[in-house]
């Protein structure tokens, strides 16, 4: 394992499940202090759980609603009050809650949906940047979703959402690259976080198929993978990384596609 995130302070969100906490484990090992940071008291405790396990590995926990802008605020003045800067911020919240056609959708759910992809990236982006900007160093990392690409089926509003996290990206690589900060989007496509955490997440499919049409969206999904498998969240923390190091040098406002090959250029 490299060392790259030796002495860095990291904020990952959506760190209680799936990439957010394979994304912790990974920064620990590569010599990060990571602030554990996630609405589920008890995801966040299971992944602190995790950095306690790993030799040497420090970090913090923070459980709050970042999908707010008081949550965001309240989990930078966290990290700085403990630890006394913030190098790394991984916005990793935001995954489909639903998976329905789009003219399925009612407007509230609509609203709601697009928000969880996009809030809490503006928000905790909104408030580490001054700090950020203050020591005039800063690495944020976004992560996206190939299907804001390539308008995978079902999950229009979730599409919408991520694709304005797209944008976010190239707004704040461009104006703040001269600050010494880089920002990029990190997008995974189909990834192996365990089917049946996404119906404890609340996916809503049709009555009583659950598990049918789950392995029917995974088969239709792998066909325009031409690697012809899903990642694992280790894969993806291990880009992940890589934006959050040093080693990214002079790569800023970029879409990282990592889906087998879904997408290419």
């Amino acid at each position: 394992m490299l060392n790259r995130l030796k002495d860095k302070v990291c904020i990952v969100t959506g760190a209680g499940q799936g990439i957010g906490r394979a994304t912790a484990r990974r920064f620990a090992r590569e010599g990060a202090t990571v602030v554990v940071a996630d609405a589920s008291a008890e995801g966040a405790a299971r992944t602190f759980g995790d950095l306690r396990e790993i030799g040497g590995a420090r970090g913090e926990m923070f459980v709050g609603d970042l999908m707010t802008w008081e949550g965001a605020q309240a989990l930078t003045a966290f990290a700085l009050e403990r630890l006394g800067r913030v190098d790394v911020l991984v916005n990793n919240i935001g995954g489909a809650t639903d998976l329905k056609s789009f003219h399925l959708w009612e407007p509230d759910a609509i609203v709601e949906e697009m928000n969880r992809s996009i809030l809490p990236t503006i928000f905790c982006s909104r408030a580490v940047l001054p700090h950020m900007v203050e020591r005039r160093f800063g690495r944020i990392v976004n992560v996206g979703a190939e299907s804001a690409r390539n308008g995978l089926w079902d999950r229009a509003p979730y599409n919408a959402g991520k694709g304005a996290v797209l944008g976010l990206t190239t707004s704040i690589a461009r104006e703040y690259a001269t600050f010494g900060i880089i920002c990029n989007c990190f997008s995974p496509g189909p990834t192996d976080t365990r089917p049946d955490r996404l119906v404890a997440r609340g996916i809503r499919v049709r009555q009583g198929q659950e598990s049918e049409y789950l392995k029917e969206m995974g088969k239709r999904t792998l066909d325009i993978v031409p690697m012809g498998r899903q990642a694992t969240a280790d894969e993806q923390a291990a880009g992940i990384a890589f934006l959050a190091s040093d080693d990214v040098g002079v790569v800023t406002g970029q879409n990282i596609s990592a889906g087998g090959g879904m997408n290419m250029l």
